[in-house]
Formats: structure tokens, sequence, C-alpha cells
């Protein structure tokens, strides 16, 4: 249903073609928001009320020109959302220059390019904005086989409380939200043998909730975040949406005295 601080605003969501980034913006346009997808690909199915705009997101000028081309037809943009992102893994001895520079330019640049031209244009109209990057748990846990990824992804966490503070006597906020686990359509379609099902069970029972994210539970996550009628003092801030993993261990013999004690309670 529509939400005041999000009705008839005019929303980019980048990566929207798949998972997280699709959830985000079905999420937007339930709200009520006029929403603009830009992804390499044109999504499989396309509501009739969303906007579709394939955009090259490692190209400077192809960002610019698709911001300008929003602008034009649309007279501004309120809420910018930088989702777009890959997530390979390989051992860090084995990343060439190529694949480093492929993820660090996806991951971490090109949400410096949109946020920064879509902030110029906000600054010129008086907008007081929102922009949200989508980083990661890997921006503060470190795990093997994604050097790239978790740099590109810490790198986008700093990045956002820079702006933040640039742009706050704008009236702009900046801020990120960390998904963990999230089971998209991706993630499960990945787990075709019972040895990565076995990984996957053994990710999950690493989170203190005990289970993945459902990819509409971090849409939620960003829509608060770009709500000004709930968040208009927040900015320079990420969020980590990832079932507790981030805030620490548990044990299995710690459960066990709680399960023991709330017997003898009962």
């Amino acid at each position: 249903m529509p939400r005041d601080g999000i009705a008839g605003k005019i929303v980019v969501v980048t990566g929207a073609s798949q998972g997280i980034g699709s959830a985000i913006a079905h999420a937007f346009l339930v709200a009520g928001a006029v929403v603009i997808c830009v992804d390499k690909v044109r999504p499989s199915v396309v509501p009739e009320a969303m906007y579709v705009m394939e955009v090259n997101l490692y190209d400077a000028h192809a960002i610019e020109r698709a911001v300008e081309g929003i602008v034009e037809q649309f007279q501004g943009i309120d809420i910018l959302v930088n989702c777009a992102g890959i997530y390979p893994s390989k051992p860090a001895i084995a990343i060439d220059e190529t694949e480093w520079d492929a993820v660090l330019d996806l991951n971490l640049k090109a949400p410096f390019l949109m946020s920064r031209t879509v902030a110029k244009m906000m600054i010129q109209k008086g907008i007081a904005g929102s922009v949200v990057n989508i980083a990661s748990t890997a921006a503060q846990s470190a795990r093997p086989g994604v050097a790239h990824y978790a740099a590109s992804k810490a790198g986008l966490v700093m990045l956002t409380r820079v702006l933040a503070l640039e742009w706050a006597p704008y009236q702009i906020r900046v801020n990120a939200v960390c998904p963990g686990l999230v089971e998209t359509d991706t993630l499960l379609k990945s787990l075709s043998t019972t040895t990565l099902v076995e990984e996957h069970q053994e990710k999950v029972s690493k989170i203190p909730l005990g289970r993945a994210a459902r990819p509409d539970e971090i849409a939620e996550a960003v829509l608060n975040f770009a709500d000004a009628t709930t968040s208009a003092y927040t900015t320079g801030q990420a969020l980590f949406v990832d079932g507790g993993y981030t805030a620490g261990q548990t044990f299995a013999t710690f459960q066990e005295q709680m399960d023991e004690l709330l017997l003898q309670m009962n």
C-alpha cells in the first residue's frame, strides 16, 4: 500500500533486473513511487507502471546520459538506490587485475558515479533527496575467497559516510543497507549439488536467527531509510540486516544451558 514518504517520489534503482534489486524496485512501486529500473539487461517481467533503462554501469558517460534522460522525462530524482553488483569467489592469489577491476568498478565506482551525478542534480534543483547503497556484511566480516568483493563493499560503506557528510548541508541523506545471506532465486538455483546444499546449511547455522533473509526484508530496510517521514534525521549510517550474524558468535553449549534452564522454569 502507498506510504506517505514514498508515494509520488521518483526512484531510481540500479541492478533491479533480479534478486534484491528487483525486490527493492517492486517494494517502491507498491509504496506508490515512480520507479525507474537501471540495469544492463531488461527484467524478464516488468510491471506496467515501472520504467526500465538498459545502461552499462561500467561506462561513466552512459551513467551521465541515463541520469540526464531520467531528469528530462521526470523533472528530477528523489531517491537513488545503488544495488547493482557482482559476487565472484576466488582465492586472492588467483584474482587477476581484470577480475579485480570488474568487481571494484561495478560495486564501488558505479555507485560513486551514479551518486555524484544524481547529487549534482539534487543540489541544483533543491531536492532534499536520499541515496541508499546496498553494501554487505562482507564490509565488516572477512571471509575467504572474496578479497575483491569485500574490499568493494567496505569501500562502499566508507563512501556512504563521506558523501553523507558532504551533502548533509543540502539535506541529501546517504545511508547503506548491509544484507547478510539472502535467499534470492539465483542463490537457490545455485544449490545444485549435495555439497553446495550442505555448505548453505552450514552458513545458515551461523546466523543467530536461524535462517537466511528474504529479498523483501532487505527491501523494507531500504524503504525505511529512503522514507523521509521515518528517517529524516538519519544519514551516514550502515544498517546490517543479517539476522544477527555480525553481532557475534553463538555456541551450542550456551544454547543447551538455556534449554535446560527453560525446562526448569516450566
